[in-house]
C-alpha cells in the first residue's frame, strides 16, 4: 500500500467512525443496536449451537446493510460538503480515491461483524456454556473469516457507483437499498418458478458437497463478481466528468 492510498483509507476510516460511533446512524444501522442484536439477543436465543456452521452466514449478510449506509457517503457526501472538487484537485491518484474508499468501507463493516460474532461467543459461554468453552466450528470460521469480506466487496464497489453520481446521500442510500431489494425479490421468485429439474440439482449438490467446498464456492463466485463490478467502477471514475455534475 502506498502513502496516497493510506491518506484517503484514515481519512476515509475517522470519518465513518465518527458517524457510526457517535450514533448519528439510525435503526439497525446503528453499530451499537448491532451489537446487542447480533451480538447479545440472537446467541441468547439460540443457544449452545450459535456459531456452528451456515448459522455464521448472518455476518457475511451484515456487511451489506453496513456498507449500504457507509458507502453512500464516499462521494455524494462529499458533493453536498463541497469537498469534492477539492478531493479531486489533489494529487491523489484515480485509484487511490477508489480503492481507498472501498477498502475503509470493507474493513469497518467487517471488523464489526468480527466484533459481533466474538460478542455473540462470550454471551452463549455466559448464557449457555455451563462450565464447558464453546467455540464456533470450522465452518462458521472459514465463513466468518471468507465470506463476510467479499459480499461486503461487492456492496461497496456498487454502492461507490452509485454514489459517483448520486447528487445526495439520501438519495445514493435510497438507490442502492432499492436495488438490493429488487435483487432479492427476483432471486426469491425466481428459485420459485425455477424447473423442478434445476431445484433437484441444486439440493443434491448441497447434500453431496461439504461444507467446506461449499464455502469456498460461494467465495470463488462473489470474488469473480467483486473484480468485475471494480473494473466497472475503476472505469465508470472520471474525474472530468465528476467535477462538471
Amino acid at each position: 500500500m502506498n502513502r496516497d492510498f493510506n491518506t484517503v483509507f484514515w481519512k476515509e476510516w475517522k470519518e465513518i467512525l465518527s458517524e457510526r460511533l457517535k450514533g448519528r446512524s439510525s435503526g439497525g444501522r446503528n453499530p451499537w443496536i448491532l451489537i446487542l442484536v447480533l451480538g447479545v439477543f440472537l446467541p441468547w436465543r439460540i443457544g449452545a449451537t450459535f456459531g456452528q456452521g451456515a448459522q455464521m452466514l448472518i455476518f457475511a449478510f451484515l456487511p451489506v446493510i453496513v456498507i449500504s449506509v457507509a458507502i453512500a457517503d464516499s462521494f455524494a457526501g462529499e458533493r453536498e460538503r463541497h469537498t469534492l472538487e477539492t478531493l479531486l484537485a489533489s494529487r491523489l491518484s484515480d485509484r487511490d480515491i477508489l480503492f481507498g474508499k472501498i477498502a475503509a468501507a470493507i474493513t469497518y463493516a467487517w471488523l464489526l461483524a468480527l466484533l459481533c460474532a466474538l460478542v455473540g461467543m462470550v454471551t452463549v459461554n455466559v448464557t449457555h456454556g455451563n462450565g464447558k468453552l464453546l467455540l464456533p466450528d470450522a465452518q462458521g470460521i472459514l465463513i466468518l473469516l471468507v465470506l463476510p469480506p467479499l459480499a461486503g466487496g461487492l456492496m461497496a464497489t456498487v454502492g461507490v457507483l452509485v454514489s459517483l453520481h448520486a447528487s445526495t446521500v439520501r438519495q445514493a442510500q435510497q438507490t442502492l437499498m432499492t436495488g438490493f431489494m429488487v435483487l432479492f425479490m427476483a432471486a426469491f421468485f425466481g428459485a420459485r418458478s425455477a424447473p423442478n429439474e434445476w431445484r433437484v440439482w441444486f439440493f443434491k449438490a448441497v447434500e453431496t458437497w461439504g461444507a467446506t467446498q461449499l464455502t469456498l464456492t460461494g467465495a470463488g463466485i462473489l470474488a469473480a463478481i467483486d473484480l468485475v463490478v471494480l473494473g466497472v467502477a475503476m472505469a465508470r471514475f472520471q474525474r472530468s466528468r465528476l467535477v462538471l455534475d
